[in-house]
């Protein structure tokens, strides 16, 4: 098995789901990894983003856009990222 580089990625600011590499140099960097890194069978997110206690694994084969934020542009919350779960 070949092993995948491991990442630390800073979401940053969710108003970056609007930028475009022209306007935001770290968009480009990201846009530029996607181009070049081979595509993963899963990717894990950890999130520090909850409001409820305990430890939960989101096993779903479509798992829900989660909208953590709040008063930004209404064209955030429109957004959706249907990437497909990896339950195994």
């Amino acid at each position: 098995m070949n092993k995948f580089p491991v990442l630390f990625l800073s979401h940053g600011s969710p108003m970056m789901a609007l930028a475009t590499p022209e306007n935001d140099p770290y968009v480009a960097v990201l846009q530029d990894l996607g181009k070049n890194l081979p595509k993963p069978r899963a990717i894990l997110a950890i999130s520090a983003h909850w409001y409820i206690r305990g430890d939960f694994v989101d096993v779903s084969t479509h798992p829900q856009t989660i909208y953590d934020f709040g008063g930004f542009p209404d064209a955030l919350y429109g957004m959706k990222y249907p990437a497909p779960g990896f339950p195994e």
